[in-house]
């Protein structure tokens, strides 16, 4: 037993050493920030904006159908025969649903495109704070929005990151 012991502290005396004899560099950005400080945001929204204006004018349009015809089924409804009420009102309850499905279809349509388009840009971003880390010898870079602490001694690499990216640290919106 006692040789066990002996062997495991002689196994781990490089490590310890190691990490007394070399300092950890560790480096944190908000990733959030540095996206949206990117002018492909602006690009992003805009294009998510006309896209999801341009469903919701069909929207607009399918639930003023609806309105319509509920507004002319309760007008006609005491001069309509049983027939005609229960096929118009069939009418609508199919409208309804085919609002409610165009609806649940737009919004995974328009996540499908959000992250079309912000894909190439985290792509972007990662091999930038890649290329600042190995460069600067961070041996890790944290989000800072999951960041419970850090010290005097973080190293914030924002400014690093964006310069990378070609983008003046001036256009980040704190």
């Amino acid at each position: 037993m006692l040789k066990k012991l002996i062997l495991l502290c002689l196994a781990a005396m490089p490590f310890v050493s190691f990490a007394q004899t070399s300092a950890v560099k560790l480096g944190h950005l908000d990733v959030q920030l540095l996206f949206m400080s990117l002018p492909d945001a602006a690009e992003i929204d805009s294009v998510m904006k006309k896209t999801s204006d341009e469903y919701e004018v069909e929207l607009k349009r399918m639930q003023e159908e609806i309105a319509r015809k509920t507004e002319e089924y309760q007008k006609n409804y005491q001069t309509w025969d049983e027939s005609i009420k229960q096929n118009r009102a069939e009418e609508i309850q199919a409208l309804q649903t085919r609002v409610q499905n165009y609806y649940q279809n737009a919004q995974q349509l328009l996540a499908k495109k959000q992250e079309s388009l912000q894909t190439p840009v985290r792509d972007k971003i990662r091999k930038a704070i890649d290329e600042v880390a190995k460069e600067n010898g961070f041996l890790y870079i944290l989000d800072t929005q999951a960041i419970l602490f850090k010290g005097d001694s973080a190293i914030d690499i924002t400014n690093l990151v964006l310069k990378k990216l070609g983008v003046s640290a001036a256009s980040i919106k704190r």
